[in-house]
């Protein structure tokens, strides 16, 4: 029950029926601060039990839903609890700005009060704005629709049977006769009869006179706390009658209550006035005294009452006047110790469940005001099979506050060298931000949901959503977030990031939230880690970038984080804040902190080192520079640039042809010395055989990332190889001819939860090629041979400083020979520890290589190698061969800012290729230049 009444007037009759249950509906235009300011003080005028029901206009333009939302916000929080329910109005606005002012009101009203109800206004004539209103994904935000009269309500809670048929009904236009007598007769008439109907709600206009509102209130008191139902008057023997046996003629219906609260029987009659009595009999299996009053008189015992069985008889008088009698009036306590009900759960619907989450939301979005946190950081990424990778390690500060989200860098390390304020530079390789979050309220539908069943995940029962993108046109999320059925809080989620930009091709998170203590009332859920796995196009490669995320020592409100977090600002350490296009650096610009809109895009490294191999007579030198730039000349073109002095690799690459899933990119390799090709057997090298080879390569790759996990690739390759006899070469030993080699070649490869496959096949053509070798055992003329291979990879990290590396690979041909076959070189993905680059080859190589990595506290890594392959060469036999490689390398800081790696391998050979020589040493020195 509710009154209309002008915001802050209050009047004195009121004041004293302020220990009933009823509310005030009051306008409020969220966006008016004079409409804010009045039903402020109408709220604080109306204290006690004396609950809300405000009217509230939805905004006109899609521009002003921000303001609307926050403005609403504050109100509904400021005033938390109290309102009994929202009611929203609307004009003419378009149906986006009608469900997102539905679905918003919704949440927020939840967020203070579970009970409270909101109801959208129906006006009179009904139209399609009905429809356009209450639509199918809007029912499980909305509870009441109100409209002005009770014909309204019936005629539309039958238009939105099929579609809403648990939507109720307010009344809100109840107008009352100026006669105070008239008007609560009339009144507690209109309310009895919404009794066991789907009007719930009632609000009589504001020129009701108080005293009558007053009068109904306190006379209507015993049913307006309980759960009402009508029972069925023939099934109750129900008789009313006049002395002479007649039925008298009702004002209104007569009407038999049931309270399933207190199980206490009502009846509700309303007849004319007259000195004859009446005689009523019920079936009323309460024992108990009945009582009865008129509306406008106190409580009294009934006269001639008496009981047959569970069958009471009493006399009632007639005042012209609605009169109610409780027939269990001081009934035995023990009448009501025992009850049992028995309740079907209903299955929610997927747009019910993402309702409730919403409103869950909100409700932890309103207990949270800041929170901080210790979060620890921790990336991989390995740039070949091969190479033992780079494993970054960061612990930082995380401070999360309504004006913004940011971290402080507490410690970084690089393959277990720790550095300090003088760290390298770090480009943050990350996907542009999503604005649109799954579950989150805004202006467009951008996501579609389905109900996958349910799951237990971390000890809870969930409902498994999956969620999917509406709209093709901007980076949203597709995946399945896992939603506790108790609380509807958000337990887990799994997304994959459409619609990439370069050079980030495809993008993976799980992220697991947990209970945090918030204060008094249910914990709020928030994130506690997070497993992310990028694939980053670099070089013209995948590259797959693996992240982790832990937080830890979580304060919600805690009052030291302002002076924290302005602690943090001041001193030197590096810090990060979260803006709309990413994670950016937040630098130092004198005593204060701003963003930096110049993102880190290049990183560059000096290495100085020596390398022994057991093919080569004198250690070789490493000089040379490492330089990336993803953003080079235009942020579409990328440079990867190699140079070792004699050495050079380069790769210019566009990581997505504009508004296409293609990319291109043009690879340039070159030595400038000659290098020696030796050959080996069982009894040992062949110096006469010796030859000088000065190789170049360039090619074109054009791919297609036709899902964010698959690749294809075209591929083709210009080789040019030159020949040239060693000083050992036989006089008699042909030298091949210098030659061109066109390959053309495809790649598939699958990137997926932490696994790597990939397939590769190209068929090559010299030009070119005539016999060559000794003229009594030349070799064969292959001017076409083809290559194939297969690899999978897994890394496994079981802690912070550990880390597994599992590889498994085939690489085979066809008309393969001395100068096409597999070797073991430095940079080929076929090397293994301890076996010497040149000299070993075969046509077909099948292996097995794992290690082991660990950190010691942040000071230097060790690496372990354990491999084992089988190869064979079928221009000797076709047996197959094992080679078993072992091997360790040493990370540590050094002086000046490097990194020291010391690399060590020792093969076990086959017997044929024992006098090779079976162990290899590296020694480098990493300097990363630059700073962050």
């Amino acid at each position: 029950m509710a009154i209309d009444l002008p915001a802050g007037r209050l009047p004195p009759v009121l004041m004293s029926a302020l220990d009933a249950p009823f509310s005030l509906r009051l306008p409020l235009d969220v966006t008016s601060d004079a409409s804010i300011a009045a039903a402020d003080a109408g709220a604080a005028a109306a204290q006690g039990p004396v609950r809300l029901w405000i009217v509230v206009p939805t905004p006109d333009t899609a521009t002003g839903v921000d303001a609307w939302r926050s403005a609403l916000r504050r109100w509904l929080r400021a005033h938390r609890g109290r309102v009994a329910i929202l009611e929203l109005t609307f004009t003419r606005q378009a149906h986006a700005i009608v469900s997102l002012a539905i679905r918003t009101a919704a949440s927020e009203l939840r967020a203070t009060s579970v009970q409270s109800l909101i109801a959208v206004a129906v006006p009179e004539p009904l139209s399609d704005r009905l429809d356009a209103i209450v639509t199918p994904e809007l029912v499980p935000y909305v509870d009441l629709v109100a409209v002005p009269s009770f014909d309204a309500a019936s005629r539309v809670l039958a238009a939105l049977e099929r579609t809403a048929p648990a939507l109720r009904a307010a009344v809100t236009g109840i107008q009352l006769d100026a006669d105070p007598e008239r008007a609560s007769n009339g009144f507690a008439r209109a309310v009895i009869a919404s009794f066991a109907t789907r009007v719930v709600a009632t609000a009589v206009r504001s020129d009701t006179p108080p005293g009558a509102f007053a009068t109904t209130l306190r006379w209507l008191m015993p049913l307006l706390s309980g759960t009402i139902e009508v029972l069925d008057a023939k099934s109750a023997a129900l008789s009313i009658r006049e002395p002479e046996g007649r039925e008298p003629v009702f004002v209104s219906p007569p009407r038999l209550l049931f309270d399933n609260d207190s199980l206490s029987t009502f009846l509700f009659y309303d007849v004319p006035a007259s000195s004859a009595r009446l005689a009523i009999q019920a079936t009323v299996p309460v024992e108990g005294a009945p009582r009865l009053a008129d509306l406008g008189s106190p409580w009294r015992a009934a006269d001639e009452s008496t009981r047959d069985g569970a069958i009471v008889h009493l006399g009632a008088p007639r005042p012209g006047r609605p009169v109610l009698i409780d027939f269990n009036a001081d009934a035995p306590a023990d009448t009501f110790a025992a009850r049992s009900t028995v309740r079907a759960a209903r299955a929610l619907t997927v747009d019910e469940i993402v309702a409730r989450q919403r409103q869950e939301q909100a409700r932890e979005d309103a207990e949270v005001d800041h929170y901080a946190a210790l979060v620890r950081m921790q990336q991989h990424f390995r740039p070949t099979v091969t190479d033992p990778g780079y494993d970054v390690l960061t612990e930082n500060r995380l401070f999360v506050a309504p004006d913004g989200i940011e971290w402080e860098e507490l410690s970084f390390s690089v393959n277990g060298s720790r550095f300090g304020a003088d760290r390298p530079p770090f480009p943050l390789l990350q996907p542009e931000k999503v604005l649109s979050l799954p579950l989150q309220l805004r202006l467009s539908d951008d996501y579609r949901y389905r109900l996958a069943g349910t799951e237990t995940v971390n000890g809870y029962d969930c409902y498994a959503v999956r969620f999917s993108p509406a709209r093709a046109d901007r980076s949203l999320y597709s995946g399945t977030v896992w939603i506790d059925r108790e609380t509807f809080a958000r337990v887990k989620i799994r997304t994959v990031q459409t619609h990439l930009s370069a050079p980030v091709v495809s993008s993976e998170e799980t992220q697991t939230f947990a209970p945090v203590d918030a204060g008094p009332g249910r914990p709020v859920f928030l994130l506690s880690r997070l497993a992310g796995r990028q694939i980053v196009m670099i070089a013209g490669r995948n590259l797959l970038v693996e992240r982790e995320i832990t937080l830890r020592d979580v304060v919600v409100n805690g009052e030291a984080f302002a002076g924290s977090r302005l602690e943090a600002r001041r001193g030197p350490r590096v810090m990060y804040r979260d803006t709309d296009q990413g994670l950016r650096y937040f630098v130092k610009q004198g005593d204060a902190r701003v963003v930096s809109d110049r993102p880190t895009m290049t990183a560059k490294a000096a290495a100085m080192g020596v390398m022994i191999d057991p093919s080569y007579a004198f250690p070789l030198p490493i000089v040379g520079i490492n330089y990336l730039n993803f953003s080079f000349r235009n942020p579409e073109t990328q440079l990867a640039m190699l140079f070792g002095g004699v050495l050079a690799a380069i790769n210019i690459q566009r990581p997505k042809v504009p508004h296409t899933p293609f990319d291109a990119s043009v690879d340039f390799f070159g030595i400038a010395v000659p290098s020696s090709d030796r050959r080996y057997d069982a009894a040992g090298e062949h110096p006469g055989e010796r030859v000088i080879t000065w190789p170049l390569t360039t090619g074109v790759n054009l791919g297609w990332q036709y899902t964010p996990f698959q690749k294809a690739t075209f591929q083709y390759q210009f080789r040019f190889d030159a020949f040239h006899a060693d000083t050992t070469t036989t006089e008699d030993f042909e030298v091949p001819d210098s030659t061109m080699t066109n390959g053309l070649g495809g790649a598939y490869e699958y990137r997926r939860g932490g696994y790597s496959a990939v397939f590769n096949g190209a068929w090559y053509a010299r030009g070119d090629w005539t016999a060559w070798g000794f003229p009594d055992n030349p070799s064969p003329v292959e001017t076409t041979y083809t290559k194939f291979s297969a690899n999978l990879s897994r890394d496994f990290y079981p802690s912070p400083i550990q880390k597994i590396h599992l590889n498994g690979a085939y690489f085979g041909g066809q008309r393969l020979d001395r100068f096409s076959r597999y070797q073991f070189g430095l940079f080929d993905d076929t090397r293994i520890h301890g076996v010497p680059a040149s000299g070993v080859r075969f046509d077909d190589l099948g292996m097995v290589r794992g290690s082991y990595t660990f950190d010691v506290m942040q000071l230097y890594r060790l690496d372990v190698f354990l491999e084992r392959a089988y190869g064979r060469d079928l221009s000797v036999s076709r047996d197959w061969h094992p080679i078993t490689g072992l091997g360790t390398a040493l990370n540590l800081r050094a002086p000046f800012n490097t990194i020291l790696r010391v690399d060590v391998g020792h093969a076990l050979m086959p017997p044929g290729y024992r006098g090779i020589g079976s162990t290899t040493f590296q020694v480098l020195l990493l300097k990363p230049l630059g700073k962050s």
